[in-house]
């Protein structure tokens, strides 16, 4: 560790050097186009390098199998490594892809038994129960025949058994017996009409009526079951793509990672897109979209996922579909899903952008949304029209004019010397993120602000989170044109 600070230190010293530099240098603005080459500097490289060497010996979170840890955590690590490669075009950032992705793609697995591999979670799942009335002889009611925890914290305290609410002796006092343990949960409760039952956790049951000796309810549960989850998939096949784009197109990367790009394209193939065929939501004129899992225990089977869910599939298909192998029918499910979104984004006539909530979707038989989209969240919905826009599908150059009037014009708090960008799309407070946002950055190529204010963010981080940042400043700067001094 004192090796790598004074490697970290030495670099940070070179650094310092270059920042200063860079503040003096202002290109001239640049009208939205494809951005072309630039050099990033070899300090900057370095001091990211140095970084992501010391997270596990440079395996990043690649080891894990928990979806959630891949999709939230590796994915970022990855994305990084695709941020250099556009960057800088060394090599040296592909074999980190294959690399890791070797070994994310070797933990998948298929517990479920459905012939697709996959990566599966607990942590958004929810514990679900079920209240009946036995054939008693009153007519005390137990309720809600059903409910839902959906925060996982509650919900990982649901044991998933089954239990007894019975009177064994009068209508006086119950007792709460676990049915597949036999323990007494709870006895010598004293019962009144319209209490609440709490013992039986996370979950509140209400018993209402005059009970009779012998009257039982059973109260069934299930736990939170891992679920896999489209977007953590579409996090980390992603970059992957942008991988296997860049290996095939390219006659010397064959020879080097060809082999890879074909095998990670072949997972791809049937693993994420047959997989996620049975969920397709056809919606018309709308577009369409993946919907969730048709499992009791997600907290939305068979809704409609958010923009921001599909969205990170949507754009790997945007990526892959004109490859060769690829299945055909990406093209077709990239553009409804490009197609749905736009359907769905607002114009500010005043300002000359787009807001849009976290979630559009139909059920019982009329169009309802969320609230507006948060600034997390929103990156993964931004890099989708970005795709869409650089491959010709759906967004025009002037729709992402106006998405990045919805960063410098609605969300930034509008100050030069301290940014800060808002906690939602529509400009909602507090003024908190950093104008270095994932995928925000890479609206540089439609409006030089948001570089601006990327650089301004990134000067003002620290050291450890300048290494930590210098791929998305790389990338900000190469799309918006700018060649490194």
């Amino acid at each position: 560790m004192k090796a790598m600070r004074v490697r970290l230190q030495g670099v940070i010293s070179v650094w310092v050097c270059w920042v200063l530099a860079a503040a003096a240098f202002l290109p001239a603005p640049l009208a939205a186009q494809a951005p072309r080459a630039s050099a990033a500097p070899k300090d900057l490289v370095a001091l990211f390098k140095a970084w992501d060497d010391a997270k596990n010996d440079g395996k990043g979170l690649s080891e894990k199998s928990d979806s959630a840890t891949l999709g939230w955590g590796e994915a970022d690590y990855l994305s990084d490594y695709a941020a250099m490669w556009e960057s800088t075009g060394d090599p040296y950032w592909l074999a980190k892809i294959r690399d890791h992705f070797r070994r994310v793609m070797a933990s998948a697995s298929d517990p479920d038994g459905d012939g697709f591999l996959s990566w599966q979670t607990t942590l958004y799942s929810a514990a679900v129960a079920w209240a009946e009335r036995l054939h008693n002889v009153s007519d005390v009611q137990i309720t809600p025949p059903a409910q839902k925890e959906l925060d996982g914290g509650a919900a990982a305290r649901c044991s998933g058994h089954s239990y007894l609410i019975e009177f064994p002796r009068d209508g006086a006092v119950l007792r709460i017996i676990d049915a597949q343990t036999h323990g007494i949960l709870a006895e010598q409760v004293p019962y009144e009409s319209g209490m609440r039952l709490r013992q039986i956790e996370p979950f509140t049951f209400v018993l209402t009526g005059a009970p009779h000796q012998g009257d039982r309810f059973l109260v069934s549960t299930k736990r939170p079951e891992p679920i896999e989850f489209a977007v953590h998939q579409g996090m980390l096949a992603y970059p992957v793509a942008q991988f296997i784009v860049a290996v095939l197109a390219d006659p010397a990367l064959r020879v080097r990672f060809g082999q890879d790009a074909e095998a990670f394209l072949a997972f791809i193939n049937k693993n994420l897109f047959e997989k996620n065929e049975q969920d397709w939501l056809d919606m018309g004129a709308l577009g369409g979209a993946y919907r969730f899992r048709p499992q009791i225990t997600d907290r939305y089977p068979n809704r409609i996922m958010p923009h921001n869910q599909f969205g990170a599939l949507a754009r790997v298909w945007l990526l892959l579909k004109d490859i060769p192998g690829a299945n055909p029918l990406m093209a077709q499910r990239a553009e409804a899903m490009a197609r749905y979104f736009r359907r769905h984004l607002e114009l500010d006539a005043a300002r000359d952008c787009w807001k849009w909530h976290y979630w559009d979707w139909r059920e019982f038989g009329k169009a309802d949304y969320s609230g507006y989209e948060d600034a997390d969240h929103s990156t993964i919905d931004v890099s989708l029209a970005v795709e869409a826009a650089r491959h010709g599908v759906v967004f025009t150059e002037a729709d992402m004019v106006r998405m990045a009037h919805t960063w410098v014009r609605v969300m930034w708090n509008q100050s030069e010397t301290e940014p800060r960008m808002a906690s939602d799309v529509a400009g909602g407070a507090p003024f908190a993120h950093s104008a270095l946002l994932p995928n925000w950055a890479e609206l540089s190529q439609w409006d030089r602000k948001v570089y601006e204010l990327a650089r301004k963010a990134f000067q003002e981080k620290n050291p450890e989170e300048q290494a930590r940042r210098a791929p998305l400043m790389l990338l900000c700067a190469h799309r918006a044109g700018i060649v490194w001094r």
